[in-house]
């Protein structure tokens, strides 16, 4: 991928603080985490799941294409 490629995952308030941006969404990332193993483990799961890790998962992957965008 080309860094015009990489830069439309990035949104334009992003631009000024990339390394924020990443950090904010690992912890989101992280959080979403935390609360699908805390309703799973008090038994109220349900389909959360299909719902919460691929929204971390999504976090995850966006924090990453910032800061690769950033390197470039």
């Amino acid at each position: 991928m080309n860094g015009d490629s990489l830069m439309k995952f990035v949104t334009p308030q992003s631009y000024g603080h990339p390394r924020l941006v990443a950090r904010v969404r690992i912890g989101v990332g992280l959080w979403l985490l935390i609360l699908t193993a805390i309703l799973y483990g008090s038994g109220n799961g349900g389909w959360w799941g299909l719902l919460l890790v691929p929204a971390a998962g999504l976090h995850f992957y966006l924090a990453y294409r910032v800061r690769r965008a950033e390197e470039r």
